[in-house]
């Protein structure tokens, strides 16, 4: 006897529902798995590591046409010269979203993917500054991937951060949101992109360099024979001295950079002494050997090479560090930590600019003989939450000035 639980029609629904199942499931897992995978080989997100010879993935961001030549500069101090295939750069060029109807249509295409829109092929007539760095990338043999992110402000620094963790980037380079004036000071192009800045230190899955551009190398790209640079790297201790240090160990391998080293201590006579700020764990002893361990390490590598100098200055409060940092006006790049470690750094008085931090902000102020550019880095921290600049809010929708 025949049951007639279901008839043709319901029976003929449910196979095919079993089949677009089957054929549904089989795709999604594979998705699911190979993201699994891709956030797993995601295991380089800051500049120091013990492997110094795997490739470094910087996402290089820039305004406009007037960033491109310190930016290709910068670029080309990163890469060295005996390891072509150790650096791989993305280069993003940011854009304001706005009510024309051709930036619309781009930003369309922008957001169905939920990352920003990267032009390879057709470009408009205002992405021509994306020519330069293909036209780096073929001169220099170094892998340079240009793209265009067209967001709103409030949305931009997401963006960022989705392409840095999409293409397992260590570092982000953001340019500072005061550029120089032809009289040398700085001056505020976009205040709102200082709140971009703040944002993706706070939220980068990954290291953050603050890039203060006062014309590394020129106006123009300075091909790799004639590359002839003073990088000093100001070493107070913590993770973020750290990263500066192993940025300024990658950019010593190129022959035409001079790297100088200057290590802070306090004489010991009148450590504890000094008056000092909280900054959070500045005091971390944990941290105090890891800089001895880095340092060692560090001296070790370079003893032999002629282009290394490192040396120690023992100074015994913030006026002498800052006398000593003043006397080596000659460089032509900084590279410092946002949030050094130790009494002396502590000691410095706060800048007007905390997402440079006491010594990047000492050296951008008007009272510093130098005119050198300046890169600031932020250690990725394991996704600890970061929140060192509330002040920077309630300045961060004012109008340009």
């Amino acid at each position: 006897m025949h049951l007639q639980v279901l008839n043709d029609e319901t029976f003929a629904i449910m196979v095919l529902m079993a089949l677009v199942t089957t054929f549904m499931t089989t795709p999604l897992v594979m998705a699911a798995y190979k993201r699994k995978a891709k956030i797993s080989d995601y295991k380089y997100k800051t500049v120091e590591r013990k492997n110094a010879d795997s490739q470094l993935r910087i996402l290089a961001c820039f305004h406009g046409a007037r960033n491109i030549p310190s930016v290709i500069n910068l670029i080309e101090a990163s890469r060295g010269i005996k390891k072509h295939d150790t650096l791989c750069v993305y280069a993003m060029h940011l854009k304001e979203f706005s009510e024309r109807s051709s930036s619309i249509l781009m930003v369309q295409k922008v957001r169905k993917n939920g990352l920003p829109f990267w032009n390879k092929g057709h470009r408009a007539d205002s992405d021509h500054v994306i020519v330069a760095f293909e036209a780096y990338q073929t001169l220099s043999q170094v892998c340079v991937r240009p793209m265009v992110a067209i967001s709103s402000m409030a949305n931009i620094h997401e963006d960022i951060c989705a392409t840095a963790e999409s293409k397992r980037a260590a570092v982000i380079i953001l340019p500072f949101h005061k550029q120089q004036r032809l009289d040398g000071s700085l001056d505020i192009t976009r205040n709102d992109f200082r709140f971009v800045n703040k944002r993706v230190l706070e939220l980068a899955p990954c290291s953050v360099g603050i890039f203060v551009d006062r014309g590394l190398g020129g106006t123009c790209h300075v091909s790799a024979s004639n590359v002839s640079y003073c990088v000093a790297v100001l070493f107070f201790g913590g993770g973020d001295d750290r990263e500066a240090l192993a940025y300024g160990a990658r950019m010593a391998e190129h022959p035409g950079i001079r790297l100088v080293v200057i290590r802070f201590l306090v004489e010991s006579n009148i450590l504890g002494e000094i008056t000092s700020v909280d900054v959070g764990d500045s005091s971390s002893g944990k941290s105090i050997s890891e800089d001895e361990e880095f340092l060692a390490e560090f001296k070790l590598k370079t003893v032999s090479d002629d282009s290394v100098i490192y040396e120690e200055k023992i100074v015994k409060d913030a006026a002498e560090t800052i006398a000593t940092i003043h006397e080596f006006k000659s460089c032509n790049l900084f590279l410092v930590g946002l949030r050094p470690t130790g009494e002396l750094a502590c000691a410095l008085e706060r800048s007007e600019c905390p997402e440079l931090g006491p010594v990047g902000g000492l050296l951008v102020s008007q009272d510093c003989p130098t005119t050198a550019s300046v890169l600031v880095m932020q250690q990725y921290r394991n996704g600890v939450p970061i929140n060192f600049v509330p002040e920077m809010e309630e300045h961060s929708h004012e109008g340009d000035t």
